[in-house]
């Protein structure tokens, strides 16, 4: 793909949350899984939930107590200047990009998702976990 595991980390406007969860071995979003897209008039906002493929090698205590093995991102990409979903499935596993050249672009692409957007900042609202046989 290109994209360094790190830049998608640097267009965000509070990266904190992933690096608390990660540390120094940042995810790739290689595989993701898209679980949400919802699109807001204010901001205007798109709010995109997706799972992690690849779980932290040290993940909080509270997760492997509990046997949480799935990585869920929900994130807010506000002042939304542009967006196309030509393609969404239920299976809706895509490599995801986000990059920071001025404006947030953003992209999700493979034989099930087509996502293209433009924004002005791309927010973590939420990092959480759950275990496979929850859903």
């Amino acid at each position: 793909m290109g994209v360094s595991m790190m830049e998608w980390i640097e267009a965000l406007s509070n990266p904190q949350p992933v690096l608390a969860i990660y540390g120094n071995k940042l995810p790739a979003l290689d595989k993701v899984r898209i679980e949400e897209l919802v699109l807001s008039v204010n901001g205007p906002t798109l709010r995109l939930r997706f799972d992690l493929a690849e779980f932290p090698a040290d993940p909080p205590a509270k997760w492997r107590r509990d046997g949480l093995e799935v990585v869920q991102i929900e994130l807010a990409f506000g002042g939304l200047q542009a967006i196309s979903i030509n393609e969404l499935t239920v299976d809706s596993i895509c490599d995801l990009t986000v990059r920071k050249d001025g404006p947030v672009r953003f992209s999700g692409e493979s034989d099930s998702v087509k996502l293209h957007g433009l924004a002005d900042t791309a927010t973590i609202l939420r990092v959480s976990a759950y275990a496979m046989g929850s859903f």
